[in-house]
Formats: structure tokens, C-alpha cells, sequence
């Protein structure tokens, strides 16, 4: 059965309607077959009526589907394709239930709006925020990116929209991210890549000197995340996440593994453990490093420890006696987006800081 409530007005060459749906399909027209009419259905949006050829600046200059009711929200992601004058929108991410959906449709010299969506569910909120990366609460002012990990895989879409970042007098900061339409999911959907705006970052260029940094050293913020961000099935956040950071001097050094200590171990089933002069970056310093034996990558279990200070490494088989390496890759970074051999920050006028990362750096240690 579908469920409707409908309330339509006519001005100025403008229909409207506000509709919420429970069921199948949903029709909206003005009067008669003949006028424009748009259609909701499994997550789809179909919008009847069009004549002549497509329009100039794309279907999406026609139908335009947000996830709010507010003209300045971004419109939604997603696929166009046109049909005996049927104009049909797909969007890219599943709409989540309980979130509604507006939709305009410009057609012969009039718009057409309408809201609708699928009635939320009534699910058990248990998905929580598992970690915010980096660990430590100290972040230098230049830092490049956070992970966010999630108890259970999360809806996709809205991260910009849940994600703040408060000043210390609780005051949200403005745009102090890179908001990548493609959201910077693993394949799993609990761990999210957020990137701090490089432009706001990086000394001399427009951003950085008419905004400044997103962080400020000697200053704290609060990284809050909302409740109402849902998870794959629909479901709120359990509960709201929020942590204090406070903001350090920027580090603008490249990595150095010369500076590592290195503790090889003193038994056939000991770990290998390194500890690092800073903290990395916790994705990276899992995949970036590495324990090789005669040009072969050893397996084994990678574990970081003391806030990605220390990368400790268990090897699948027993040490075999012998000369080993430590292999860091150059796309390893620090913080703030520093790698072996060359700084994120590169002053160009100063010809000793290098452009280009060491491929790779070579630790020996033996076991006896």
C-alpha cells in the first residue's frame, strides 16, 4: 500500500509538492497525463515529460536530486538516462532509509518539486566509532589526514555532512577539509581516509594565508563525530564520538629511518620490534615497511603500538639465523604528510629540500 500526503500549489510557473512514501511508487502530477510528472521507486527517481533533445548543460541541469529540501545543499551523486522522454536519476549510494529526498525537475517553462523516501527502519543502534587515527592527542599543526574506523561497515555519502571539527571555544571551523566526492572508503566500508584542506596547510599558497590552518599550535580542538550518521543498515551511531586534540609545533622534516631504534630479536620466536622518532602514519607504516631475506618479503603479523611509535613485526615461521633488512618504502609518511628523503611542505627557493621521496631505505640487522 502507499501511503501519501500531498499538498500542491501552482504560481509563477511552479508546482510543488511534499510527499513521504511508504511502499512501491510514487506519482506527482500536476493534472492529466499530459503534464510533467515525476516517479520514486526502489531508490529511483523518474521524472516524465521531457520533449526535444537533451539539454545543453546535461541532465543534471533539469533534475536535480538533494539529499534536503535546502537549494545550497550539494546535489546528490549519480547516473542519468533518458527514455521516451522519461528522464531516470540512479544514485550512485544506496538512499538511506528515513532520509528524505528532493527532487526538481525544470520542464516546459515550469518546475516541478517533490520530497520523498523510504520510511526510516527501526533498527538497534550498535555501529560505534572503534578508533580515531592518529592516536596520539598531540597533532602537529600541519597535519595531512585522520582515519576514522567503524564497528561495522557505514552508509556512504554523508561523512562531510557528520564529521566537525571545533575550536576551543566550541566553535565549528570552516571547511577544514578536502570534500572528495568520492569518499575515501577501504574496502570494507569501516575505515574512512579524511584529508585536512593541503591548500590551507601549505605555507604561501592563497588558502594558507587568507584562512590559515584548519589546526593552530598552542591551541585545542575537538574532533566530534554525530550520532545521526548511519551505518550500511540504516541504523544511527550508538553513540556520539569526540576526542581532544591538542595542536603541536608543525614537523617539516623528512622521515628518517636512520633515526629508528632498532631491536632485533634474541630468540628463534622473538618479535622484531623498531621504534620510530615520531609517530607515522598508521595505514602506512602497516604497508610501507616491511621485513625481507635474500630479496624475499618475509610474512608475518604487523602490530603499532605507543600511538604508531613502534611497529612490531611477528613472523609467520620461526628466525632462521642470518642477515635480515628492514625495507621502508618512500611512500611512507609521517603526520604531516613527510616522507623518507622529501618534505610535503617543499620550499622551492631552497634547492637542498628534495621533490623526490628515497624509493627505499635499507635497515640490516642480523639474528644470532
Amino acid at each position: 500500500m502507499i501511503a501519501m500526503l500531498q499538498q500542491f500549489r501552482a504560481a509563477g510557473g511552479k508546482l510543488a509538492a511534499r510527499i513521504f512514501v511508504s511502499g512501491s511508487a510514487l506519482l506527482i502530477a500536476a493534472c492529466g497525463a499530459a503534464e510533467p510528472a515525476l516517479t520514486y521507486s526502489d531508490g529511483v527517481v523518474r521524472a516524465s515529460g521531457w520533449s526535444g533533445p537533451a539539454p545543453a548543460d546535461g541532465w543534471d541541469s533539469v533534475l536535480v536530486v538533494r539529499a534536503s529540501d535546502d537549494e545550497s545543499a550539494p546535489a546528490m551523486l549519480g547516473d542519468y538516462v533518458e527514455h521516451g522522454g522519461v528522464v531516470t536519476f540512479t544514485p550512485r549510494f544506496a538512499p538511506t532509509p528515513g532520509v528524505p529526498l528532493h527532487a526538481t525537475f525544470h520542464v516546459k517553462h515550469s518546475t516541478l518539486e517533490a520530497t520523498f523516501g523510504e520510511p526510516a527502519k527501526a533498527l538497534a543502534a550498535t555501529t560505534t566509532v572503534a578508533h580515531l587515527y592518529p592516536s596520539t592527542d598531540e597533532w602537529p599543526e600541519n597535519t595531512l589526514k585522520m582515519y576514522l574506523t567503524f564497528s561495522a561497515p557505514m552508509a556512504r555519502g554523508e561523512a562531510y555532512e557528520r564529521i566537525r571539527v571545533l575550536d576551543d571555544q566550541g566553535r565549528a571551523i570552516i571547511e577544514p577539509f578536502v570534500e572528495i566526492e568520492q569518499e575515501l572508503w577501504d574496502t570494507s566500508g569501516t575505515r574512512l581516509t579524511v584529508l585536512f584542506d593541503p591548500g590551507r596547510i601549505k605555507r604561501g599558497l592563497v588558502d594558507n594565508e587568507e584562512s590559515g590552518p584548519p589546526l593552530v599550535v598552542g591551541r585545542k580542538v575537538t574532533i566530534e563525530v554525530d550520532p545521526s550518521w548511519r551505518d550500511a543498515t540504516g541504523a544511527p551511531l550508538a553513540e556520539t564520538f569526540s576526542r581532544v586534540i591538542s595542536v603541536t609545533q608543525a614537523v617539516r622534516d623528512g622521515v628518517r629511518p636512520e633515526r629508528w631504534t632498532v631491536a632485533a630479536p634474541q630468540s628463534a620466536d622473538a618479535d622484531l620490534v623498531v621504534r620510530f622518532d615520531r609517530p607515522l602514519d598508521h595505514a602506512l607504516a602497516q604497508r610501507a615497511i616491511s621485513v625481507t631475506r635474500d630479496g624475499g618479503r618475509l610474512p608475518g603479523r604487523v602490530a603499532l603500538e605507543d600511538d604508531e611509535r613502534v611497529w612490531r613485526f611477528t613472523p609467520d615461521q620461526a628466525w632462521a639465523p642470518g642477515d635480515y633488512f628492514i625495507a621502508v618504502d618512500g611512500v611512507l609518511e609521517d603526520l604531516a604528510g613527510n616522507r623518507p628523503g622529501k618534505l610535503f611542505d617543499v620550499d622551492t627557493m631552497d634547492a637542498s629540500q628534495s621533490t623526490e621521496a628515497t624509493p627505499v631505505t635499507a635497515i640490516p640487522f642480523k639474528v644470532r
